[in-house]
């Protein structure tokens, strides 16, 4: 099995800080990436793909970003999965971060 992911793009928002009850630390972002063709208007469409760093990762890009930074993002796929009250299902796909590169120094903060 292979399941491994590359993205280039700019934090569409602030990453989110959050710290488990046991202590260990959690970053949540949003990656917006430019899809590589124009669609029929001429338009580049854009996704905002789900991200999740733990750890020293997540206290790193805490640390060096902010929305417009330009990242480039080495993980893996996950899904979850949800029940809503009236027992609907839904599942979502995000990336689990393994590695980040800061390709912006232009946005790092001091």
């Amino acid at each position: 099995m292979f399941n491994e992911i590359i993205l280039i793009g700019r934090l569409a928002e602030n990453p989110k800080f959050k710290e488990t009850p046991t202590g260990v630390k959690l970053a949540t972002l949003i990656l917006d990436v430019e899809r590589p063709y124009r669609n029929n208007l001429g338009i580049r469409d854009h996704d905002y793909i789900s991200c999740v760093l733990w750890k020293g990762i997540a206290q790193e890009v805490m640390d060096c970003c902010e929305a417009g930074s330009f990242l480039g993002i080495k993980g893996r796929l996950q899904s979850k999965t949800f029940e809503s009250p009236d027992h609907l299902s839904t599942t979502i796909m995000e990336v689990k971060v393994e590695h980040v590169e800061f390709l912006d120094k232009y946005f790092m903060k001091k």
